[in-house]
């Protein structure tokens, strides 16, 4: 009987095999990685339309353009600054409230005030009006950077001009003193209410106007912001990866 003579196979790396088995791996991992954003964002999270120039330069609504938000409805972790969707109560509507997006400013037990600064507004004759917060009631009023205002003299505007205290829909704010002697408007929040307000604060119907409202009527926390008007989801991708942070 005679048997096949073995032949030990040669010790070469097949470059060209593996090269292409991890190009292959990386691709699939990258759809699936697609895949699995797609599915967290259109099944976990709220695709919301984006109406009305509230909160502009952030977010934006102009036709083609408008942009759009995904939001989670996790409301555990509701903080300051954060951006929710909110249905206000408003009896002339279908459903009985207005679905609105906007800033969280202040939360339950917080009081708030606004005051002049004495800082002028570079290149005009106005001097700055600030929110001031005192975080839980206890403590000092805290100044609260707010980079986001679209105008920058809007409070000084919204108080003594729009919106003031003597305005029928404003009867939250008091007028008193601080402890220099200086006018300024205060607002105490009882728990489990939330003060909210848009960025364009002077184009914006929001708690300025009507006063604290309940959290248990937020909706959702925008976690997300797709500029463009279509479902861009690199955008989400990019924030998710914290490339691009909007807040």
């Amino acid at each position: 009987m005679r048997y096949a003579k073995y032949i030990k196979p040669k010790d070469k790396t097949d470059i060209i095999g593996i090269v292409s088995s991890t190009v292959l791996m990386l691709v699939f991992c990258i759809l699936a990685f697609f895949v699995g954003v797609m599915f967290y964002c259109n099944v976990s999270l709220g695709y919301y339309p984006i109406n009305g120039e509230s909160m502009q330069p952030l977010i934006n609504a102009s036709g083609k353009n408008t942009d759009y938000v995904y939001a989670s409805y996790n409301l555990d972790d509701i903080d300051y600054q954060d951006i929710i969707i909110f249905h206000h109560p408003d009896k002339t509507a279908e459903n009985g409230y207005k679905q609105v997006i906007k800033r969280v400013l202040a939360l339950g037990g917080d009081n708030i005030m606004i005051k002049d600064t004495g800082r002028e507004v570079p290149n005009t004759d106005q001097t700055y009006y600030a929110l001031f917060i005192q975080y839980d009631g206890e403590g000092e009023f805290v100044e609260v950077d707010e980079p986001y205002i679209y105008n920058k003299t809007s409070y000084k505007t919204l108080f003594l001009n729009d919106f003031f205290v003597r305005d029928q829909y404003n009867k939250n704010f008091i007028e008193t003193k601080d402890e220099n002697g200086v006018v300024c408007y205060y607002l105490h929040l009882e728990e489990g209410q939330i003060f909210y307000a848009g960025d364009n604060r002077l184009n914006s119907n929001d708690c300025f106007d009507y006063g604290p409202q309940e959290a248990s009527n937020i909706v959702a926390k925008v976690k997300y912001i797709i500029y463009g008007g279509t479902n861009k989801i690199w955008q989400v991708i990019l924030q998710m990866l914290g490339i691009y942070k909007w807040n």
